[in-house]
């Protein structure tokens, strides 16, 4: 096999062959400066989402369906923490065992509602009316009485 000249095509009149290869070296060098380029920004890039988690602060709110004890927790920098916290609270005030987490958010406010038929519901929003119009309506549908039995009994808010 006749060896071929890396630089221009063994037959110089295949102009479509000599193109061919020129693209290819562009393209190559294109891609060779976005991967330097990406490896470059990946540290920034790494830092600015860390810098974004670190901001990011976490409630939660949790109940015990037999006592109707509440724990409540709020700017907490992880959701396992705030929910930790919350499970922790319900369950020395209650001391039944049976406390669970209703509810967790993240920059934001979280709502908790009761009805006079024991029934509960949480709702979460951007602002505290949001939070809590959802949380009465999620009262109102395990209520038998419906949402004109419920009202909010706590809304802690995160800041946003």
């Amino acid at each position: 096999m006749p060896k071929r000249d890396l630089v221009q095509p063994q037959n110089s009149s295949n102009n479509f062959e000599a193109h061919k290869f020129y693209l290819g070296r562009k393209v190559a060098k294109l891609g060779l400066k976005v991967a330097i380029a990406s490896i470059a920004i990946l540290p920034l890039a790494a830092f600015g989402v860390s810098a974004a988690k670190a901001d990011d602060s976490y409630g939660a709110i949790s109940r015990s369906p037999s006592t109707e004890g509440k724990g409540y927790s709020w700017n907490y920098s992880t959701r396992a923490a705030a929910e930790n916290r919350a499970y922790r609270e319900c369950e020395s005030v209650s001391g039944n065992g049976d406390c669970e987490v209703l509810l967790w958010f993240r920059n934001a406010c979280g709502s908790i509602a009761e009805s006079t038929t024991g029934a509960a519901g949480t709702g979460w929003g951007t602002s505290r009316s949001i939070a809590e119009s959802y949380a009465l309506d999620v009262c109102g549908d395990y209520s038998s009485r419906g949402r004109i039995s419920c009202a909010v009994t706590r809304t802690i808010c995160t800041p946003q």
